[in-house]
């Protein structure tokens, strides 16, 4: 990540880097204040999971993935991956976290695709945004796309005042 992208994200952030991230290390059992400040920025990362049927599973994650992700106040909630960091943690192991944007349902279906739309978070909204890499069930498991209805989008390059995705439910995941 350039020193450019890395002081906009924390502009983007303000004074809850730090913060939000000290609540990550308590959600994975490190309750101490944070003394180093060491991070690295990442495009992509992989890493292996057990599944609860003790099977391994590689998870392949790239800046621009959209995610579901399990909170203890709702059931699924869906992101996208904004950002990819290791930090040094005080025992001098690194840890990995992503930084999120959040999909908020609308509660409105798209009338000709009948797919959920959902709003893409505004910047300064106050919804937590950094957590551990191992809050990823399974990446691409949910798919959304842009609700291009304007001029504006033009192929890959979206109108970014347009924050109206649309869940797509009609991809099918198979498995061997």
């Amino acid at each position: 990540m350039s020193k450019e992208d890395r002081n906009n994200l924390l502009l983007i952030l303000q004074h809850d880097f730090k913060t939000e991230l000290f609540l990550s290390y308590i959600n994975m059992k490190f309750e101490m204040i944070l003394i180093n400040s060491s991070t690295s920025w990442y495009k992509l990362a992989s890493y292996t999971i057990e599944e609860k049927n003790s099977i391994l599973s590689k998870v392949h994650l790239h800046l621009g993935d959209f995610v579901t992700i399990y909170e203890e106040d709702h059931e699924e909630s869906y992101a996208i991956i904004k950002r990819i960091f290791q930090h040094k943690g005080n025992n001098d192991k690194y840890y990995a976290f992503i930084v999120v944007d959040w999909f908020e349902d609308t509660g409105i279906e798209h009338s000709l695709l009948e797919c959920s739309l959902y709003r893409l978070q505004a910047t300064g909204n106050k919804w937590r945004r950094i957590f551990s890499i191992t809050v990823i069930d399974n990446v691409q498991k949910v798919h959304f796309i842009h609700n291009c209805n304007s001029g504006e989008c033009q192929e890959s390059d979206h109108d970014t005042t347009n924050r109206i995705w649309i869940k797509n439910s009609f991809i099918l995941q198979l498995y061997n």
